[in-house]
This record gives C-alpha cells, structure tokens and sequence, in this order.
C-alpha cells in the first residue's frame, strides 16, 4: 500500500470553491455573465455562478445552480448564453418564472439586461454583466459567503441544504447515499500542550485532507470545532466505509508540522447509508452518529458502522 502524499499547511482556499470562473473553462475576461442569489432561503443566499451555454436553475441537487426552496421545480428555468447575449426562459415550472415583475411564457426565451431580477419561488436571482475587478471580488464574496474560513470546505448550511435535496434525490431515483460523522482524537491535548494555534492548523489541515478524499463525490462540511461530516451521493455504506478508511488513513499518516512542532492526531469515523440503516434524513444523521460513538468507545483512530 503506497503511502498517502503529504497535505502541505497553506491558506489557499479557492479549489473548494462551490464555483469558480476556472470551472467554467473561460479565461477572465470571457466569464461576463453571472448569477447571484439576493433573496431566499438562507442556504442560498449569496450563491453565485458564472454563466456560459446553458446554465439551469431548480431544486435538483444535480442542477448548475440548485436552489433549497420547496416551491421551486426541480428543473424550473434555464439562462443560456448564445452569440455575446443572455437569455432566461421557464422550463415549464409548477409555480412560473418571474423576470422582473413579468411571469415568463413556458417556452419563451426573453433577454437579460444587466440588474435584471429573475424571481423562481422565493428565491431573487440577480443577473449582471461583470468586468475584470468585479470577477476577483465575485470570487471572493464566493469564498466569504460559502466557504468555513479555516478549513476551506463549505459552510454548515450550504452542506445542510445540499445534503437534504442530495437525500430527497436519493429517495426519488431510489439510490443510495452514504454519510460519513467524523471527529478527531486527541485535540484536547494538542491544544493544551502546544495551544490553540497548533490545534487550529490541525483542525485545517484534516479538514483540506477530508475535502480532497471527498472531492466531487460530494460535499463535506466542518460542523463546528474539530467536527466534520461528509455525504458521498449515490454510493452505498460499502463505499462509504472505503472513503472513511482512505481519509483515517490519511490523517494518521500525515506529517503535520509547524513552527518545527510534529503534532500527530488521528480522527474516528462513523459511517451509515439510505436505504440500510435509516429511511429520513433525519435518522441517517442519528444511525452515523451513533456509529461514529462506537468508534470512539472502540479506541478511536478507526472507522465503524
């Protein structure tokens, strides 16, 4: 078994950003067209995403830009971007599309001018036009608004909100979910020994390992002081047992050091799936809780079910 690469301590941040102008493989001064959220549930307020070909709104967790408000269709309307112009059109929405004050025709597109407000639910999409400056501030609003500031993963309730519709997914297309609760061991001791500095560093650099062995699979989150949970979409408790061993494995073997100062903590992980071990949201979040206690009881520094 070849030995996991070192995760380097570094403030970097921006390779967890929910969305990026790299992503949409336009080079700066091409990414012009873009999306905030001004108004709406509080998980999505302050999403933001840059436009290029076709881009759709709704409550699918799988769409460009999913949306946590109930009374939104799970595909509700589309922005395209076609010869330097962008459009809006309703994708034939249960509760329509609003541009402005005017509810759009199912079908119809109609431009976008720059400030123009894009109302689906209770949700107030702004459309702008965006130069050079305003895509850096953009980027970083994205990473103010969404991102944990010292682990770089996203926040507490942009995971709640992508976990829940990630969960009626699930349940609809009757596929699995894994979830994963995970804590670190020995903090308490770091802090004590070497003071909150160092266990600070700690709390990033497993919370940057946790986010590289997620990745695209799913979303991860730190749910407050050295807690973290993570959920893996369509991947069964098989698999989610495999993502936990990887990311026990890392912690254990990585070489954390700062200031000269070798720390080694080590992170227990408890791991549950839909539809095994629960059939609510709910009750996933208390079968992978319980599990990860098991873990702790069994001598830390491992993964349990």
């Amino acid at each position: 078994m070849s030995r996991p690469r070192r995760i380097r301590h570094t403030t970097e941040t921006t390779k967890l950003i929910r969305v990026s102008p790299e992503e949409t493989g336009l080079r700066p001064h091409e990414a012009r067209g873009s999306l905030v959220v001004l108004q709406g549930p509080e998980a999505d307020i302050g999403l933001h995403r840059w436009l290029h070909g076709t881009v759709v709104l709704g409550r699918d967790p799988l769409a460009d830009m999913p949306l946590d408000d109930v009374r939104i269709s799970r595909h509700h309307c589309a922005v395209n971007f076609e010869g330097e112009r962008y459009y809006v059109e309703d994708l034939d929405s249960t509760n329509g599309t609003k541009l402005n004050a005017t509810k759009l025709k199912p079908g119809r597109r109609v431009e976008l001018k720059p400030n123009d407000r894009i109302t689906l639910g209770s949700c107030v999409v702004k459309f702008a036009l965006t130069g050079e400056v305003e895509l850096d501030y953009h980027a970083q609003m994205d990473a103010l608004v969404g991102t944990d500031d010292l682990t770089g993963l996203i926040v507490k309730r942009r995971f709640d909100a992508d976990f829940a519709r990630s969960f009626e997914a699930a349940v609809s297309e009757r596929a699995p979910l894994a979830l994963l609760m995970l804590d670190m061991d020995g903090l308490k001791q770091i802090n004590d020994t070497h003071g909150h500095p160092m266990g600070a560093f700690a709390i990033a650099t497993v919370g940057r390992i946790i986010g590289a062995v997620v990745s695209s699979h799913g979303a991860a989150c730190r749910l407050g002081g050295d807690e973290f949970a993570a959920f893996l979409r369509g991947q069964p408790k098989s698999v989610g047992m495999a993502f936990g061993e990887s990311i026990r494995r890392w912690v254990h073997e990585n070489h954390f050091e700062k200031d000269g100062v070798v720390i080694r903590p080590t992170i227990s992980i408890g791991v549950a799936a839909f539809p095994d071990d629960a059939a609510t949201g709910e009750d996933l979040c208390k079968r992978a809780d319980e599990a990860l206690y098991r873990a702790k009881r069994a001598g830390r520094d491992r993964v349990a079910v």
